[in-house]
């Protein structure tokens, strides 16, 4: 007799025969692995690329025409242990120079003085490059792999103008590492008590702190504001103590409390002669691409129709700020904008695959892989060639060498830290270090450079008798033309110019 369709059988009955449904669930299991492997390969195919673009901008040639006053003032630390007082170069200061950022430019010398000129490189390299992994940690908070990566990237490419070997490097990777550390107190109201070290040492190495201080501010204000997100009063009073201690840490470096006032000093005299101290410009690829995170990060908002937290919009807000307010402070702006462009397109795609302790590991190895290759590329010949500034200036340089010790020099402005590091014996009639001159007489300086009326008074008051200048510079063609100053030697886009009578 056959058996019943409705009665089990013997494998039935064992269960050595799989359901349907279990297969099923396999092949859903399976296709879900599947799926999670193809996006986390592609994941580390972002990350890659961000860290290839980091390594690129980090090891490429460079026109810095700061890099060689800092690395003056790095081998005079390194010389005297003193970080403040008059100096030979600056004969016209109104007030004796600070070294507030003498960390990086102490470091940045020794180094110089070990490897030579490759140094300054492979230190650039290595802020980009850390720099790179922090926007990718900032955005994976609420992105997957692959979206944190390309976010990095276009966040890369809005600080870009600003990933200069100059001491402000060590200012972005910090308030990238204060902005992360921020972000998980908001979640978790846990005060992060290392950052008081942080700003210790940021305090030491650039002025940016100040910026960083704001924004932790701002942040916190926004987060005891809004009953959604106000932490209990405990919480509440350990995040403040948190922002006093940070803020106290700035005033117990070597240089003392006065340095909590040095960024308004030298923000008065800056905006005057400097551009990157001026609002910034919007015609630019740096520009738009920082500008369209932040508006990215809004639309995004408005599309999905979310009611973002206050501290989120105060966040988005501070971006915009920093990217619109002044050139040098897009770099920041743009470090703002990444988590909070991951978090916006994070709520509207795909879950993010969960961070997890390995992943972190494997962030660390791969930014290790990158430095070295960054060691060696900086080690190279390549990267003692790297500073294209000011170019070949063998005649005027030879031209300067034979001028007495104590010689007054009218320099062009960009020109002046190459002309203190290699002529230190010569006196320029300004540098670029603005916050250590009157207001007034940089006034004159301006005036003189742009052959305004009353520009040959800054000649009388100085005593200046040589000229080191753009050939084409309208003050050049004046001091030929007018006074009969005559050349002593050309090289590239300069002269070096005498005085007649």
């Amino acid at each position: 007799m056959a058996a019943d369709s409705t009665t089990p059988t013997a494998d039935d009955a064992t269960g050595t025969r799989p359901s349907h449904a279990s297969d099923r669930a396999s092949d859903r299991a399976s296709d879900r692995a599947s799926a999670d492997s193809a996006q986390t390969r592609l994941g580390w195919v972002g990350f890659g690329l961000a860290m290839s673009l980091g390594l690129v901008i980090g090891t490429a040639r460079f026109w810095e025409v700061d890099t060689w006053w800092h690395l003056s003032v790095g081998q005079r630390i390194l010389d005297t242990g003193t970080l403040r007082g008059p100096d030979a170069w600056a004969r016209f200061a109104e007030r004796p120079y600070t070294a507030t950022q003498w960390l990086p430019e102490a470091v940045a010398a020794w180094l110089v003085g070990l490897v030579g000129p490759g140094g300054v490189v492979f230190l650039r390299a290595l802020a980009v490059l850390t720099l790179v992994g922090l926007l990718y940690c900032l955005a994976r908070l609420s992105a997957g792999r692959l979206s944190a990566g390309l976010i990095a990237v276009v966040a890369l490419l809005g600080a870009g103008a600003g990933l200069n070997p100059r001491p402000q490097l060590v200012s972005f990777v910090l308030f990238a590492v204060t902005l992360l550390a921020w972000w998980r107190t908001i979640h978790d109201h846990r005060p992060r008590w290392w950052l008081v070290v942080v700003y210790w040492l940021w305090a030491c190495s650039h002025g940016l702190w100040s910026i960083g201080l704001a924004v932790n501010g701002v942040l916190f204000l926004a987060l005891v504001l809004d009953p959604r997100t106000r932490p209990d009063r405990r919480a509440t009073v350990r995040l403040g103590a948190l922002l006093a201690a940070c803020t106290a840490a700035v005033a117990v470096t070597p240089l003392g409390p006065a340095l909590l006032l040095s960024p308004f000093q030298v923000a008065d005299n800056a905006a005057g002669i400097a551009e990157e101290w001026r609002a910034t410009p919007l015609n630019n690829v740096f520009s738009i691409a920082a500008m369209a995170m932040v508006v990215g990060t809004g639309l995004t908002w408005l599309w999905s129709r979310r009611r973002p937290p206050v501290w989120k919009v105060v966040l988005l807000l501070t971006a915009m700020g920093l990217v619109l307010y002044m050139w040098r402070l897009v770099p920041m702006g743009t470090i703002v904008a990444t988590p909070l462009l991951a978090d916006a397109l994070g709520a509207v795609g795909r879950r993010p695959e969960l961070r997890t302790r390995r992943e972190r590991r494997q962030i660390v190895v791969v930014w290790a892989v990158f430095v070295a290759l960054a060691a060696v590329v900086s080690l190279s010949p390549a990267g003692a060639r790297a500073q294209q500034f000011p170019g070949d200036l063998a005649g005027v340089d030879r031209g300067l060498d034979a001028l007495p010790r104590g010689t007054v020099v009218l320099d062009d402005f960009a020109l002046s830290g190459w002309l203190i590091n290699q002529h230190p014996d010569l006196v320029p009639v300004a540098d670029l270090r603005v916050e250590i001159y009157d207001a007034a007489y940089l006034r004159a300086y301006v005036r003189t450079e742009r052959v305004e009326p009353g520009w040959q008074e800054l000649l009388t008051t100085t005593g200046a008798r040589h000229a080191v200048l753009k050939s084409d510079s309208a003050l050049a063609t004046a001091l030929q033309q007018r006074l009969g100053w005559a050349v002593v030697a050309t090289a590239d886009d300069y002269v070096l110019l005498r005085a007649t009578r």
